[in-house]
C-alpha cells in the first residue's frame, strides 16, 4: 500500500480520535490499554490490502458503541462514508447480549463488504485475545458479558455472517482459532 500524505494525516487524526475517546478504557479484565485492539485491528485490515477507508473505520469501530460519540461526530470529522460504515459495525448495547449479537450478525450478512472486513479484523483480534486468556487464565470466560457456549454461539453467527470472505487469510485465521477454542 502506497501511503499518501492525506491519508497519513487522516489516520494519524483517527488514532488521535479514537485515543482520545477510549482513554482510561482496558480490554476486558485486564490493564491492557483498549487502544491496543485498535492498532491490532488496523495492523490485521492493513495485511489484507485494505482500501484507506476501511483502515480509517477499523481505527473507529468502536466509538459509537462504547464511548459517548455520536455518529455526526465521525461524519464531521472523516465523512459520511466512515460514519456509514462505523454505525454499521457498531451493536445496540441497550440489548441483552445474545439478540444485540444475532441482530448484529444478522445485519453485517448484507452489510457492505467494507464493514465486513472491519468486523472479521476486530473478530480475529477479539478471538486471539480470548484464545491466549484460556491459555494464562483460569477464570478467562468469566471476563465476558456471555457464557462460553454464548460466546461460542455468537462466533458461529459471524463465521457464518462473515462467510463472504472465506478466502482471505484472516477469515481462515479466525476459523482456526474459533476451532482452537471451541473444538477442544
Amino acid at each position: 500500500m502506497n501511503i499518501s500524505k492525506d491519508f497519513q494525516k487522516k489516520y494519524d487524526e483517527a488514532f488521535a480520535f479514537a485515543s482520545e475517546k477510549h482513554s482510561g478504557q482496558f480490554r476486558k479484565g485486564s490493564k491492557i490499554p483498549y487502544i491496543v485492539h485498535l492498532y491490532e485491528v488496523t495492523q490485521i485490515l492493513k495485511e489484507e490490502n485494505a482500501d484507506e477507508t476501511t483502515i480509517i473505520v477499523g481505527i473507529l469501530h468502536d466509538t459509537i458503541e462504547d464511548t459517548n460519540t455520536q455518529l455526526a461526530e465521525i461524519e464531521n470529522k472523516f465523512g459520511s462514508d466512515v460514519a456509514k460504515l462505523v454505525l454499521i459495525d457498531s451493536e445496540n448495547k441497550s440489548l441483552p447480549y445474545l439478540k444485540r449479537k444475532k441482530l448484529h450478525m444478522n445485519k453485517l450478512k448484507t452489510a457492505d463488504e467494507r464493514a465486513k472486513l472491519v468486523n472479521l479484523a476486530d473478530k480475529l483480534s477479539n478471538l486471539r485475545s480470548i484464545y491466549l486468556d484460556t491459555l494464562y487464565f483460569e477464570n478467562a470466560w468469566t471476563r465476558f458479558n456471555g457464557s462460553k457456549n454464548e460466546i461460542k454461539l455468537y462466533y458461529t453467527w459471524a463465521l457464518d455472517a462473515l462467510s463472504s470472505l472465506k478466502k482471505r487469510k484472516t477469515y481462515k485465521l479466525l476459523k482456526h482459532y474459533y476451532n482452537l477454542i471451541f473444538k477442544k
